[in-house]
Parts: structure tokens; sequence; C-alpha cells
């Protein structure tokens, strides 16, 4: 992130396959959004996710924290926003909460429940799954309510079905990456030397004034 940008990936990186497609749990096809189409349309559909608000969980630090030297980084949502506006994303935009729930109909499920649009300006789709799929990735099953996420969802100005995304993702700038951080909280399992390491390079190396907080759970076991 500080040596070439925040990155953000495309959605069909994501390690699950149901991203997107929730109301094909209860065994029911769309005829216009089925699976490969929707997998199709993820090739140009990215997305950045968030845990949302404090207090911390131990359930994220266990899933998300591949080791006990693992960190998060806080933002704040306009910080996030004007590092995606100053790095020129413009694309067509989402930045909402998840919604949590057991899978049903797939018309009892979307509700047409708003999701919040970031920009206001007016783009074109080459087929409407692009406009489609980003609300569709604000659903996901209630299992999955301990993330307590929002996300951002953006869709790729060349996005077509006919061809294959060649890109894995995009990084924002390199300077404007480094406003967004207000925080680096440090896993609650972190060694001396992981600290340690984190200071010198936010401090010395990049010379950055970026708080380092120790989790607040350390000494909590869950």
């Amino acid at each position: 992130m500080l040596e070439q940008g925040f990155f953000i990936p495309k959605t069909n990186l994501f390690d699950d396959d149901w991203e997107g497609s929730l109301h094909l749990f209860n065994g029911e096809e769309d005829r216009f959004q089925t699976k490969e189409k929707i997998k199709s349309a993820k090739d140009w559909t990215y997305v950045s996710c968030w845990y949302l608000d404090e207090p911390e969980s131990h359930a994220m630090w266990n899933s998300y924290g591949q080791s006990d030297d693992s960190l998060a980084i806080q933002t704040t949502h306009q910080d996030f926003k004007l590092a995606c506006t100053h790095s020129k994303t413009n694309m067509l935009a989402y930045f909402d909460r998840v919604r949590y729930q057991e899978p049903d109909t797939a018309q009892k499920l979307y509700n047409d429940q708003p999701v919040m649009r970031w920009y206001n300006d007016e783009f074109t789709v080459s087929d409407p799954i692009f406009a489609h799929l980003p609300l569709q990735l604000y659903h996901k099953h209630k299992a999955f309510s301990f993330e307590n996420e929002a996300r951002l969802v953006l869709v790729d100005n060349d996005a077509t079905l006919e061809n294959n995304n060649e890109k894995i993702g995009f990084h924002l700038l390199i300077e404007h990456s480094k406003e967004m951080i207000s925080k680096i909280i440090l896993h609650p399992n972190s060694s001396v030397w992981f600290e340690d390491t984190v200071r010198k390079l936010i401090n010395d190396t990049y010379k950055l004034d970026i708080p380092i907080w120790k989790s607040s759970l350390v000494g909590h076991k869950n």
C-alpha cells in the first residue's frame, strides 16, 4: 500500500464463489442472471471490504489476520472517498453497509433496498447486469454477519460480457493511499519485534505521522 498504492481487487478473486449470487442459494435459477453470467460480470467489478466501526472483533482477527504478526488499518468514509476521488477512479461506484439475511426468493431478498451511490455522474453500462450486480454484492448470508461489513463496489468503464478483464484490480495513487490511513492497529498477540518493525517503517522510513496502537483485545482470549 505504501509503495504501490492501496489495492482494490476484482470480485472474482474472492474465495467465496457465492458473492453477488445469494438468490441462487435456494436453488432457483434466474434466466437473466445465471451463475455463468454473474461470474463474467464479476470479472469487471471491483470490491473493497471494510470492517465497520469499533469495537474490534476476535472473529475478524482470526479470519483475516493470517498470523499474530498482522495489523489492521483504519480510515474514515470521507478520507477513503477522497483517496478514490483524487486517484481519478471515475467509475460507477457504490459505498454502503452489507445486508445480512437468510436466503429467500430473489424478489423478497433484494426488495428494492437502495444502495448509496458514491458519485452522481451518469454512466452507461454495456449490459443491465453491470447495474444489478453491484446491488447484489451488498447482500450476504446471515452467517457472515460477524463481519459487520461496509464495502466499496466499482464497475470498470470497459466492462463487457464479451471479453475477459486482464487486470486483477487497480491501485489508488500512493500519496492518497498514505493520506487515507488514520490509524494502524496491531494484532492482539503481535510480537515486540513486529511492533518495533512497524513503527520504524512508518515513522523512520516513510516519515508518516500515523498513530500505531496495540489492539484493545490484548489479554482477552476468544
